[in-house]
């Protein structure tokens, strides 16, 4: 491949790619913008559409409305249209249109100036001053508006994105003018400056035109390896990006870089892909590139047949704005592909259309290749002067430009020329200077070969090392990773099992303190502060089905040798003296009294036992019955000596009456008598005690003792009236009624004869 046409690809595919990398605001213009180096005739007609058939609104006017489904496709906004006219400007360049490109960018500017938006009116300078770079290669008129856009976008108000954007292009830009000018330490910073603003940017379109923009660079100044360190990252960045533009772009880099390197069947193999994709668009500058390095690939390889099809297909793809050199360079390879072949009379003709081109060449080593074609093609005609004398003024050529192979082609020649012209002597001369130059080239060419053979030992060896460690290292990468996932979800499982056990424990707690609060508030007697007959039916029923649930535990056999062990002592007392309290001392000091008597209760109860506030002067106690079978003068001297230990401000009466009755009531029928039956059943035994009292007041002891005998049915106490069953029980003598006193008759009397309804 010949340097005057990668002179001329590079800075098109620097500059190209810089247009690609930027994101616009409207996808239309996205992909006007990537289409610009492939197709600028459809990027053209695309912005030029943009622009005509949507209306310029600015976002402050009244007419600006959104549309329903979020897309506006009838409008366009000043920075938009900025953005077009931008895009219309390269397109305009590309079709080698240049007046008309810089005069769209004047219209960008003015309109960017009239709507006072100050970053579109940046990036425009900024597209002029990649266009005027790539027209005149002027750095002394590029750089200064440079330098201004850095002023200008480090002010306050500028968007900060837009800012690390806009400052990335511009030092990219001013690389590429240093590696123009051959400044290597300013365009490393340029580039490295660009780094950064990259960094703090994180686009992914920007990520892969650095390192493309990057490794076109070390390509050109020869860093191979690091070319390909840069490239293959953005192969791989393209690919996992879907972006098949870019991609195509990086193939054909990778492709140059593996000509360079004599590795020609991976150079066609990139070549092959980047044309995949560029034969999408016929007639295209990059196609044309491409075709023409397949065709040069195959030309080292000594495929002339399929090198001059390639050659041939560049030159029915030649575009009208083809580069000069470009255009001269495919005719002259045309021609040494002809001259291969041994086609002299074609081999003359395309010799023939380069010289008529080439006083129009920019690169004089072109010169030197038609005349070393020349001396080629006299040769053969057995015109041996005119072969020495072409091939002597491409030698002198060669050796101002230092082109190494371009002398060696001359002394190639001018041996052959000197044999033929038998002049033996001089043809020793010219072959041995060609031998020295080829044995130069060779050492060089030997020493990167002796290289790349260490590395690619170092290479085998290593894969030697760890290939047997291969499996073993998949194995293991995947039993870490069933560990790995086991303990992520181990972990998981604990702490959710930790926040339900922490959150279980703060409701318990939260339950436990609103029960105990509730329970101090509900089931505590107002005036007492003791238990009250709310908490008595709450506990009670329990009881009984605890009971209950023993019973047939011991009728199983399961708990036979205690089977009555839960049986209950009920005592009913009242004490009339707390009535009274109120009448003789008011309601303030019986209220006192009262909450006095009520705390110094509590602490004489020891639990299992428990004492309930029933009404006013009325108390129910409930004690385990013991072994020792706690007759009732146990529990009245008991209750009579709590009472007199209580002190009163006032000499009073503390006499009390005192009804006991046990559960079960019935010994054969635990669940005949509920609850609530049983506090009936206490009711007419405190009845019968006052009514003893009033007929035998001097008496000590008042109480009253109910009990039903051994085989007493619970049929007796089917009735719904528990009282009126309880009457009939006692005449049928199935409950004995014992008393203090021995007033057993009478009590039976009143109950004979009394309608209870005379109660003091």
């Amino acid at each position: 491949m010949k340097k005057t046409f990668w002179t001329c690809f590079a800075f098109m595919l620097l500059f190209s790619t810089a247009l690609q990398a930027k994101v616009y605001s409207s996808p239309l213009l996205n992909e006007a913008s990537k289409l610009l180096t492939i197709n600028p005739e459809q990027s053209l007609d695309i912005t030029k559409q943009f622009m005509a058939k949507r209306k310029l609104v600015s976002t402050k006017s009244q007419d600006y409305t959104i549309s329903r489904d979020g897309s506006e496709k009838t409008i366009r906004t000043p920075s938009t249209s900025v953005e077009a006219l931008q895009i219309m400007a390269n397109a305009y360049f590309e079709l080698d249109s240049k007046h008309l490109a810089f005069v769209t960018l004047k219209e960008a500017e003015t309109l960017s100036q009239q709507y006072q938006i100050i970053q579109p009116q940046l990036s425009t300078k900024l597209v002029r001053a990649e266009l005027l770079w790539r027209l005149d290669r002027d750095p002394k008129s590029v750089l200064p508006m440079l330098t201004d856009i850095i002023n200008q976008a480090q002010q306050k108000g500028i968007n900060n994105n837009w800012k690390q954007e806009t400052l990335y292009q511009v030092y990219m830009l001013q690389a590429e003018i240093n590696a123009f000018l051959g400044d290597e330490v300013k365009a490393q910073t340029d580039f490295q400056q660009a780094l950064n603003y990259l960094n703090n940017n994180k686009s992914t379109h920007l990520t892969i035109d650095y390192h493309l923009r990057l490794g076109e660079y070390y390509l050109s100044q020869n860093e191979y390896d690091d070319s390909l360190t840069e490239l293959l990252t953005t192969y791989w960045l393209a690919i996992k990006e879907s972006d098949s533009i870019e991609l195509a772009r990086t193939n054909l880099l990778l492709s140059r870089l593996f000509f360079a390197r004599h590795v020609l069947d991976k150079a066609l193999e990139h070549a092959t892909e980047a044309a995949d994709f560029y034969d999408n668009y016929p007639g295209s500058a990059p196609l044309s590139a491409t075709v023409k390095l397949m065709a040069d690939t195959y030309f080292k390889q000594g495929k002339y047949n399929l090198a001059l099809v390639n050659y041939l297909n560049v030159l029915d793809n030649e575009s009208s704005g083809a580069n000069i050199d470009h255009i001269i360079q495919l005719r002259i390879d045309i021609a040494n592909t002809y001259l291969k072949l041994f086609d002299f009379t074609h081999a003359e003709i395309y010799l023939e259309h380069a010289q008529a081109l080439v006083k129009h060449a920019t690169h004089d080593d072109m010169k030197a290749e038609i005349l070393l074609l020349q001396a080629s093609l006299a040769l053969p005609q057995n015109n041996p002067k005119q072969a020495i004398a072409s091939s002597k003024q491409a030698l002198n050529i060669a050796q101002e430009l230092q082109n190494k192979p371009l002398e060696m082609q001359a002394y190639q020649i001018m041996s052959e020329a000197y044999q033929q012209n038998k002049d033996y002597q001089q043809a020793l001369q010219a072959q041995q200077k060609y031998l020295h130059l080829w044995q130069n080239q060779q050492e060089r060419f030997n020493a990167v070969n002796e290289e790349v053979f260490r590395q690619q030992k170092d290479i085998i060896e290593k894969s030697l090392h760890y290939a047997g460690l291969e499996d073993k290292l998949i194995y293991l990468n995947a039993q870490y990773s069933k560990y790995q996932r086991a303990t992520v979800v181990a972990m998981l499982v604990s702490f959710l099992l930790l926040c339900l056990v922490v959150h279980r424990g703060y409701r318990n707690q939260k339950m436990r303190d609103e029960v105990q609060k509730q329970t101090i508030d509900l089931y505590t007697h107002p005036r007492s502060g003791l238990q009250n007959l709310k908490l008595l039916n709450s506990k009670l029923p329990k009881s009984l089905e605890r009971s209950n649930a023993v019973f047939e535990q011991w009728r199983l056999g399961e708990l036979i040798h205690e089977p009555l062990s839960d049986r209950l002592s009920f005592v009913m007392f009242d004490l009339p003296f707390l009535r009274n309290i109120y009448l003789k001392l008011g309601y303030q000091a019986g209220l006192r009294i009262e909450k006095e008597f009520g705390e110094y209760m509590k602490p004489l109860v020891s639990k299992p036992a428990r004492l309930y506030h029933f009404s006013d002067g009325m108390f129910l106690y409930i004690e385990p019955k013991s072994d020792s079978q706690a007759s009732p003068e146990h529990f009245f001297k008991k209750i009579k000596h709590w009472i007199d230990d209580f002190e009163l401000e006032i000499t009073m009466d503390k006499h009390f009456k005192m009804g006991v009755a046990e559960y079960p009531f019935l010994p054969r029928a635990y669940t005949a008598i509920n609850d609530k039956d049983l506090i009936d059943i206490l009711f007419m035994a405190i009845y019968l005690a006052r009514r003893i009292y009033d007929r035998y007041p001097d008496e000590s002891a008042h109480w009253v003792y109910l009990s039903a005998i051994e085989n007493a049915p619970a049929a007796s106490f089917a009735s719904d009236n528990i009282r009126h069953a309880f009457e009939q029980a006692v005449e049928q003598g199935l409950i004995k009624i014992h008393t203090s006193g021995e007033h057993d008759d009478l009590a039976k009397a009143i109950l004979r004869n009394d309608d209870h309804s005379n109660l003091d």
